[in-house]
């Protein structure tokens, strides 16, 4: 006769989810959890399946986040902060994400709380394993995220120029006289200016960080280089159209260093010969 544990196996193949077993078999979910642990019942589930498929379709993905959801012993919140961590790859937006009424700074301490939680670290490395192994993510797609890294340009965030405003004064605008009307006129001033770009119609993905501190708002892109050298060693996952882009990205590249090198100014021996004169202004100074 069958041990329990194996039978709930044969359920969960047939698939039953984990708490459809743990009603069926009179039990607790924590017990069909510790079951499909032990004895590695997703790795089974996988090894089983057919290998032709390199990428799952919405509906498979939505069933393999149901069983992430169900496998994992975080609560809601916590299981969906490690699923926007691995989404957006910023511990403190996935905190915003699970909690968006959160002060940014009240989210940069509670993320890097939970972001230390062995638990949370270990529910993360888990799905890091799930994501790959599954193929939830295409090399291409990857490939793409760093290309659109190494081509971010900042006009794509921000607006800047400038602008013609009110001089203010203590009660408000300043009030002048026009010498050519002799009209009283509100006093203007012209100011440079720089404004963020709504968050829903840029790439919030490609942003390393964005703050607010006491000079003003600022955001920073991530690192360029970075994503030139991920790519550099990862051209084998890219596509002909990808490695032109990639190809594009490095000359780009080379053609800002070869300028900047050019605009350095040449020494031309004017402090050396100044220090000498210097030297000798002295020295006759001493006789």
């Amino acid at each position: 006769m069958k041990e329990k544990y194996e039978l709930a196996y044969e359920d969960y193949l047939a698939g039953m989810k984990q708490k459809e077993i743990a009603k069926k078999y009179d039990t607790t979910i924590n017990t069909v959890k510790s079951w499909s642990r032990r004895y590695e019942w997703s790795k089974k589930k996988k090894k089983g399946a057919p290998q032709n498929k390199s990428v799952h379709t919405k509906k498979e993905c939505k069933k393999i986040a149901e069983e992430i959801v169900e496998i994992s012993e975080l609560d809601e919140e916590r299981q969906l902060f490690c699923i926007y961590y691995l989404k957006y790859h910023n511990k403190v937006k996935a905190y915003q994400k699970v909690k968006p009424s959160t002060p940014y700074n009240s989210a940069c301490v509670m993320a890097s709380r939970w972001s230390k939680q062995p638990a949370v670290i270990e529910e993360i490395n888990r799905l890091k394993k799930e994501l790959y192994e599954d193929a939830l993510l295409d090399p291409h797609d990857i490939v793409q995220k760093y290309i659109d890294i190494a081509f971010a340009d900042i006009n794509d965030y921000l607006e800047y120029g400038r602008e013609e405003v009110p001089v203010m004064g203590a009660f408000g605008p300043v009030i002048a006289k026009n010498p050519k009307t002799g009209e009283d006129e509100i006093l203007k001033q012209t100011i440079n200016t720089v404004r963020f770009k709504e968050s829903a119609y840029v790439d919030g993905t490609i942003l390393s960080e964005v703050k607010k501190g006491k000079d003003g708002a600022s955001i920073k892109l991530s690192d360029r280089m970075k994503a030139l050298d991920w790519l550099s060693k990862h051209m084998n996952l890219a596509t002909e159209e990808q490695r032109a882009k990639i190809d594009l990205i490095k000359a780009q590249t080379r053609k800002i260093a070869i300028d900047d090198e050019k605009e350095e100014i040449e020494d031309d021996g004017f402090l050396d010969a100044l220090n000498a004169s210097a030297k000798e202004d002295w020295e006759d100074e001493e006789e």
